[in-house]
């Protein structure tokens, strides 16, 4: 099995990067309409800082390591999560992490605790972009007037629209309480090590706000984006990073969309198009997508070209 899935690992590879070049190809023409008359000086700016997201981002995973006693070097554990994570443009969204937890050998991790590991990695992820996106929400004036806009538009008045979601809450809540078919237990005993993880607080909490920082670094690179091909009126810092919040949890949930691939971007349009500028903000996200998927393809091929036989820990 080993010597076949040795074998795979090119085709594998091959794979990953004709679906990034499919993800280019398909954004062609919104790309170069963008191109055309953006400020390419901006759109480098954007680059590089993708490029840096990108790296420091990875590297946290060196961080949550050490929750399942695994002492690995920020670098190392950036290196592979770049190499790996690139499986998730493959159909099906879940490459990425299988092909990590198979892979973990490399930074000294056996396949249990580097499963944990990125179930922890999840949790602290989807939390960082909630808070972003909630945050924004609250706190940004014109998001704030688009969800209300689309509350009247199905006509949910507010009160009503959180007591919806706090009826949810307890519906689920009942749902777990009551045990059917031992769904408590057997949701316990899955968490229990992630929740053992998870107490570590300093390390935890250490994580959790070097994600929710990288979250704001990266709504950065996306306002560039949109002041790039001229957005008027141009969302703030606050407007730009609230909204990919909100987009970037969408796109986690859209489980068959490669990386949340047009996904985010349609729920930018919507968010935004209330204000009069859905599609030009929809243009930007699709030109910082397309931005990201050639820093990644850049960073892979180095990666490749510099480290190719890893050095077991």
């Amino acid at each position: 099995m080993k010597a076949i899935l040795k074998r795979l690992k090119p085709f594998c590879f091959v794979a990953v990067l004709a679906f990034m070049a499919w993800g280019l190809w398909a954004l062609r023409e919104q790309l170069g309409e963008a191109l055309a008359s953006a400020n390419h000086l901006m759109l480098l700016g954007a680059g590089l800082l993708a490029a840096v997201y990108l790296f420091l981002n990875a590297s946290v995973w060196g961080v949550i390591l050490r929750l399942v006693g695994i002492e690995v070097s920020r670098w190392r554990a950036a290196r592979l999560w770049i190499e790996c994570e690139s499986m998730r443009w493959l159909p099906g969204g879940v490459w990425g992490y299988a092909s990590r937890v198979v892979e973990a050998k490399q930074v000294g991790a056996a396949k249990g605790p580097a499963a944990l590991s990125l179930a922890v990695e999840l949790a602290l992820t989807v939390a960082a972009w909630a808070s972003l996106g909630l945050v924004g929400t609250l706190l940004s004036p014109q998001l704030r007037a688009a969800g209300l806009v689309y509350l009247e538009r199905f006509q949910i008045p507010p009160t009503g629209f959180f007591l919806v979601v706090g009826l949810g809450i307890l519906a689920a809540g009942i749902v777990l309480f009551l045990d059917l078919f031992k769904l408590r237990t057997r949701i316990y005993n899955a968490s229990r090590e992630i929740l053992r993880g998870l107490m570590q607080w300093r390390i935890t909490l250490r994580a959790y706000c070097e994600y929710l920082t990288l979250s704001l670094f990266y709504g950065v690179g996306f306002l560039l984006c949109l002041q790039a091909i001229g957005v008027d009126p141009l969302p703030s810092l606050l407007d730009a990073a609230g909204s990919y919040g909100l987009a970037w949890i969408v796109g986690f949930l859209a489980f068959g969309a490669p990386g949340g691939m047009g996904v985010r971007e349609g729920v930018l349009y919507l968010v935004f198009a209330p204000l009069g500028i859905g599609a030009e903000v929809a243009t930007a996200a699709i030109l910082w997508r397309a931005i990201q998927i050639v820093v990644e393809l850049l960073l892979l091929a180095v990666i490749k070209a510099c480290y190719r036989k890893p050095v077991l820990a």
